[in-house]
């Protein structure tokens, strides 16, 4: 006996809605998270009174990391430092010291971005004065001994200053380079006059 088509019907609808439910489930299913904390930007480990030190291969220090706290994400294993004091040193040269409120630093070290009230500043040497840079940020090579950004810096050296748009650092050469925009005035430092006698 073959069954009618009043038969087929509702067995066929039933197919169809059985079909219809298991797809809603999966298409609706929230995926299951990992715990482990590898997907989520938390902090793994907290550090407070960071010291670093870096050295050359030739074993001379290049430079010296000083803050407050530091925190360290391992889902992109970057780190939040508070309150970076960097310091690099080269030989025969004045040392370069950056300064800032906070500092991200990606994996490895390699690229350091120091944000505001960011304040670099090369030690007096060779009778020249103090230099001062102040920008809202800087991107830092610490390897590399370079440091970049396209904000607004203002350099200043003794009695003589400059504005500009945009800084190339290179702590290698001693050099800071204004990029854009760059007005100043320049004070040569006067000699002492001495008296003459007739």
């Amino acid at each position: 006996m073959r069954p009618g088509a009043s038969t087929l019907f509702p067995l066929l609808v039933l197919s169809i809605l059985a079909g219809l439910s298991f797809w809603l489930e999966q298409a609706t299913e929230v995926p299951l998270v990992s715990d482990t904390g590898k997907s989520r930007h938390d902090p793994d480990t907290l550090v407070d009174q960071l010291t670093v030190f870096r050295h050359g291969p030739d074993g001379q220090l290049k430079y010296k990391l000083v803050a407050s706290h530091m925190e360290h994400f391992p889902d992109d294993e970057s780190s939040l430092v508070v309150a970076p004091h960097l310091t690099s040193y080269r030989p025969d040269a004045p040392e370069v010291v950056l300064t800032g409120k906070t500092a991200l630093v990606t994996q490895e070290g390699k690229h350091v971005l120091v944000r505001d009230e960011v304040v670099v500043t090369r030690a007096a040497f060779a009778g020249r004065a103090e230099m001062t840079a102040r920008t809202p940020e800087l991107t830092v090579l610490p390897e590399e001994g370079k440091a970049y950004n396209q904000h607004p810096v203002q350099i200043t050296q003794g009695e003589s200053w400059m504005r500009g748009i945009g800084v190339q650092v290179d702590n290698n050469l001693g050099t800071f380079s204004l990029q854009s925009s760059v007005t100043g005035e320049y004070l040569r430092k006067r000699q002492p006059q001495t008296e003459t006698r007739p």
